[in-house]
């Protein structure tokens, strides 16, 4: 949702709340409503934008190190959980984690069990956010915004720009903060409004309240902010402060929810689990509220309660919450999701094993790019296996084609380029400005990759049927020997193909350098062959003929190997960091042209 619309529709709230208790009240002084809602609008507004603004600087200065984090995952669920919170606080939102989270399980990279911890732990990450706002150092806020903005401006470094970005962000979130607590200001002293917020002093109605106003904008970071500054202004007690909280904890989970549209049944139980964490949590400790108050005005202000600070008070209460509710459940993570699975059964999956639909692009993942890049490094790579697949059918083909296996190959280059499609839209939606220069080169690298396994389709699926056709239209195939040499020196270019595409799974320098060096290998079979083909050359022009198509056949078989050193110099290049490696040849070059 758009950040300005929630200002809007948070804001329409809080005025509503005010007004009903003035219709409800006799004699009630009036409410100036115009301009509480310009600085309600106004300040909800900055303090969104301002998040973004953090949040997007922090996901591209972490980079490959998200990266990392991402790919431990799946150690065990405490580093899950650890993975989680780390997460969750680089990006300043746990939505955006759960988002990741249930795209890694549609995805089918991720174990379901262990997306439920991953989800615990971001919940600890998400009291950063409450942290950073308790702050509330509204008054030097405008300092804030002039020195991330004269960075920005005058940094020549792009990690020095994306600085200036979060310092920006963070002086629009506390000057946002500081409008919101003066529009409010007149609420101080407004009785009706003030009866209306006593009424939160019932924890179930707070949680209600709370969790409906969270689904509805889609922000527990603005809940939160709210909170505080109704609490700063002396309109929320701290445990109506708390109860809200809980609240804002059940209602973030509708974001999960809506993700999994579409999604699997994988997909769904994750959210599950993170409904039933956030409201199996709030159950443990709505019992001990009056206990959390007195925990944290002590560790809050020790014993000195005439220093009490109520936003950091809830702060603390929103950090202990999620921090003790982690410890009690992280130990029952496999007993949760033996749960889950009974209660959201499988589904039977009927699709073919190396299906050309896309498995991994999730566009709700372009919000964070350093994710967004493994999983469209994880689609490259599946789309690897399809094409190797159809190169092992164009091999089958040479030795025995017929008919109905050409038929067959001729329909999955639809396929491939339906696939190449889907790599290269996902890789348009993500914002360039989010990535390091290295992460820019890796995914033009990525795509390099793609677009050759792409055009390799189109030399199996497409040219080198037509080919084989021609064989089988003219009912002059060529000799046993001549196919035999051919299909030996298909099979080295498919090793070849396997090699390079096991070398860019695993950026593994090494493997690909071995593609490298079989050029004199290839080569040496190539120029036997062609010998070979020469030999056979008959009189009549049907001999001619074939000869033609022997010698094209023996081109695409070179283009083919030519293709795998490509997709090793990509992975070269990946590994280096370096510019993305040089753009294909024509695709009517000569052998002469290729050796």
């Amino acid at each position: 949702m758009p950040t300005f619309l929630k200002s809007i529709l948070a804001s329409a709230v809080l005025l509503l709340l005010a007004n009903s208790a003035a219709w409800a009240a006799d004699n009630a002084p009036s409410l100036d409503t115009w301009s509480m809602a310009i600085g309600l609008v106004g300040g909800l507004a900055l303090f969104l934008y301002g998040m973004d603004h953090l949040a997007g600087a922090l996901k591209t200065l972490a980079g490959s190190r998200l990266r990392r984090v991402l790919s431990g995952m799946t150690r065990n669920r405490i580093w899950a959980a650890v993975s989680g919170a780390v997460i969750t606080g680089l990006v300043q939102s746990s939505s955006v984690t759960t988002v990741l989270v249930v795209g890694f399980v549609s995805a089918g990279l991720m174990p379901f069990a262990q997306s439920i911890a991953v989800i615990m732990g971001a919940n600890v990450g998400s009291t950063l956010t409450a942290q950073i706002i308790a702050f509330q150092i509204d008054a030097i806020a405008p300092l804030f915004i002039a020195i991330g903005f004269a960075m920005t401006m005058l940094a020549d470094r792009k990690r020095f720009t994306l600085i200036g970005k979060a310092v920006l962000g963070m002086g629009m979130l506390f000057f946002g903060m500081g409008m919101m607590s003066d529009a409010m200001e007149p609420l101080r002293t407004y009785g009706p409004f003030i009866d209306v917020m006593g009424q939160m002093r019932n924890p179930f109605l707070a949680m209600l309240v709370a969790a409906a106003f969270t689904a509805l904008v889609q922000s527990s970071a603005a809940t939160m902010g709210i909170v505080i500054v109704l609490a700063g202004q002396g309109l929320v007690p701290l445990d109506s402060g708390i109860a809200l909280i809980f609240g804002a904890n059940i209602g973030t989970c509708v974001t999960a929810l809506l993700v999994t549209i579409g999604k699997n049944r994988d997909a769904f139980r994750t959210a599950l689990g993170h409904v039933l964490f956030n409201v199996v949590g709030v159950l443990i400790w709505l019992p001990f509220i009056d206990q959390l108050v007195r925990l944290v005005e002590f560790i809050t202000t020790g014993r000195t309660p005439e220093t009490t600070d109520i936003a950091r008070e809830i702060a603390n209460a929103h950090t202990i919450f999620n921090v003790v509710n982690v410890i009690l459940m992280i130990g029952f993570v496999p007993a949760i999701a033996r749960l889950i699975e009974k209660l959201v059964p499988a589904e039977i999956d009927t699709e073919p094993r190396l299906s050309p639909e896309p498995k991994y692009v999730i566009h709700e993942l372009s919000v964070a790019p350093a994710a967004a890049l493994s999983l469209l490094r994880n689609e490259v790579v599946h789309m690897g296996d399809v094409v190797i697949d159809v190169v092992r059918r164009g091999r089958e083909n040479l030795r025995n084609p017929t008919r109905p296996k050409l038929k067959k190959l001729g329909e999955l280059d639809d396929g491939v380029d339906s696939l190449q499609d889907a790599i290269a839209l996902f890789a348009a939606k993500l914002p360039r400005a989010g990535l390091l220069a290295a992460d820019l080169n890796r995914m033009q690298n990525e795509l390099a990759v793609s677009n050759h396994l792409e055009a390799i389709g189109d030399l199996i699926s497409e040219e080198m049927v037509k080919l084989v056709g021609e064989w089988l239209d003219i009912r002059h195939m060529p000799s046993d020997e001549n196919r035999q040499k051919m299909a030996e020196l298909y099979e080295i270019a498919e090793d070849c193909l396997k090699q390079a595409m096991t070398a860019f799974s695993a950026e593994d320098l090494e493997a690909a350098n071995r593609v490298l060096g079989r050029k004199a290998e290839f080569t040496t079979k190539l120029d036997t062959t062609l010998r070979k083909v020469s030999d056979e050359i008959g009189p009549r022009d049907l001999d001619i003929r074939r000869y033609r198509i022997e010698v094209a056949m023996v081109e695409r078989i070179n283009r083919l190997y030519e293709r795998a050193r490509r997709i090793a110099h990509a992975t070269i290049a990946i590994k280096n960091q370096q510019k993305p490696a040089p753009t294909e040849q024509n695709a009517a070059s000569t052998i002469a042209d290729a050796m």
